[in-house]
C-alpha cells in the first residue's frame, strides 16, 4: 500500500513476533525496523518476518529508522520507558499490556502521548476476540438492563523466567488478570471507586500466586476479580448479570451465553456460536500464519487494524491509554489493599 503505516518494534521475543505476523496480515503496515537488548533475537525477528532493518539499541532504531509507528512489546517492566522514549520521538505507539507498573507511571505516558500528539493504545486483545465483541454487542443492545454483579478471573499454571520476578512487573495480575481486569471495566462501563484484595504470595519468588479481589463501582455494583498461577492449564471467564438478564464468555470458546428478559429471542437460555470471523475486519484471502493459531492472529491484526486506522483518523484509539491506567489504578489499590487489610478507595 502506497499509505502503508511503516513500523517498528521494541521488543523482538515471542510476543513482538507474533504481534508482527499479526500486522503482516492487516496488509496496512510496512515493516521497517525491529529493536532488542539482544541483537540476536532482532536479526532472527527481522530474518523471519521481513522487517528490512534490525537494531541491538531501541534508541538508535528511533532516531535512525524511517518509521510512524512502533509496538512495544518487551517485558512489562520495560514497557513504559520504551513507550516514552517513542512517543517521545514523535512515534505513534501500541504498547502491549499492562503498559506500565503503575497509574502514576501509565499517567505520564499517555501525558506525554498527548504532549506529542501522538496516538497511544494499549495492547488489551481480548476486547478483539469475537466472542468477547459479541458480548459487547449483546450489551449494549440491553441484555441485562442494569448491570448488579460482574464476575470475571484468568487462570494459568506456574510461571517461570522475568515472569516470576516482580520488579519485572511477573506474577498473575499483570501477566493475565490484567487482561480480565480491564474487561471488567470496559463490561462495567462505571468508575472503580474501592477494591478490597487478598494476595497469596509464593514462597519461592516475590510474585504472587492468587490474587481476589472485590471491586465497587461508582453506579452502585459490585465485581469480583480472580487471578491465579496454580491451575494446572488455562482457564478465563466473566460472568455479567442485571436487571434483565445475565451474559457469560469463556476464555477460549466461541461461545456467548445469554438468557435476557430483554430481548425476546432471548427470553429462553441460549448458546450462541461466533463464528471466528465475526466482528473483524476483512483480511487478504492469502493471510496466513504460523507462529500463533490463527484465531489470536486474527485478533491481534483486528487490534493493529484500530491502531493504524486511529492514526489516519487522526483520533484517540478504542483502547487508549487513559483505559491502562484506569486497570492500573485498580491494581495498585488491590496491592494497597492487600497490604494493608482493608478496603482502598481507587
Amino acid at each position: 500500500m502506497d499509505d502503508a503505516i511503516r513500523l517498528g518494534l521494541i521488543g523482538s521475543g515471542g510476543q513482538g513476533q507474533y504481534l508482527s505476523e499479526a500486522a503482516k496480515i492487516t496488509g496496512q503496515v510496512e515493516l521497517v525496523a525491529c529493536a532488542d537488548l539482544r541483537p540476536e533475537a532482532a536479526q532472527a525477528t527481522a530474518a523471519m518476518l521481513g522487517y528490512r532493518e534490525w537494531y541491538g539499541n531501541a534508541a538508535e532504531m528511533l532516531d535512525e529508522a524511517e518509521i510512524d509507528a512502533v509496538i512495544v512489546a518487551t517485558s512489562h517492566d520495560q514497557l513504559q520507558p520504551a513507550a516514552m522514549d517513542a512517543v517521545r520521538a514523535g512515534k505513534h505507539a501500541l504498547v502491549e499490556k499492562p503498559m506500565a507498573l503503575t497509574a502514576a507511571a501509565g499517567q505520564a505516558l499517555v501525558d506525554a502521548a498527548r504532549a506529542a500528539d501522538v496516538r497511544l493504545m494499549a495492547g488489551y486483545t481480548l476486547r478483539f476476540l469475537p466472542e468477547r465483541r459479541e458480548m459487547r454487542r449483546l450489551l449494549d443492545a440491553g441484555a441485562v438492563g442494569e448491570i448488579t454483579h460482574i464476575t470475571a478471573g484468568q487462570l494459568i499454571g506456574r510461571m517461570g523466567g522475568w515472569l516470576g520476578e516482580r520488579a519485572k512487573g511477573g506474577g498473575p495480575l499483570y501477566y493475565v488478570g490484567s487482561h480480565a481486569l480491564d474487561f471488567v471495566l470496559w463490561m462495567a462501563g462505571s468508575p472503580a471507586e474501592r477494591v478490597f484484595a487478598e494476595v497469596t504470595w509464593a514462597e519461592d519468588a516475590d510474585v504472587e500466586l492468587d490474587v481476589s479481589a472485590t471491586i465497587r463501582f461508582a453506579d452502585g455494583f459490585v465485581a469480583q476479580l480472580i487471578t491465579s498461577q496454580r491451575m494446572g492449564g488455562r482457564y478465563g471467564w466473566c460472568d455479567v448479570i442485571g436487571s434483565a438478564g445475565r451474559l457469560r464468555a469463556v476464555w477460549e470458546s466461541p461461545q456467548v451465553y445469554v438468557e435476557s428478559q430483554a430481548l425476546p429471542e432471548y427470553r429462553l437460555p441460549t448458546r450462541i456460536e461466533v463464528p471466528p470471523t465475526a466482528h473483524h475486519p476483512a483480511f487478504p484471502a492469502d493471510a496466513s500464519a504460523r507462529l500463533a493459531g490463527f484465531k489470536y492472529v486474527r485478533s491481534w491484526g483486528a487490534e493493529i487494524t484500530e491502531f493504524v486506522s486511529a492514526i489516519r483518523e487522526g483520533r484517540a484509539p478504542s483502547i487508549p491509554g487513559e483505559d491502562a491506567v484506569a486497570v492500573l489504578r485498580v491494581i495498585d489499590a488491590i496491592f494497597a489493599s492487600a497490604e494493608s487489610g482493608c478496603a482502598v478507595d481507587v
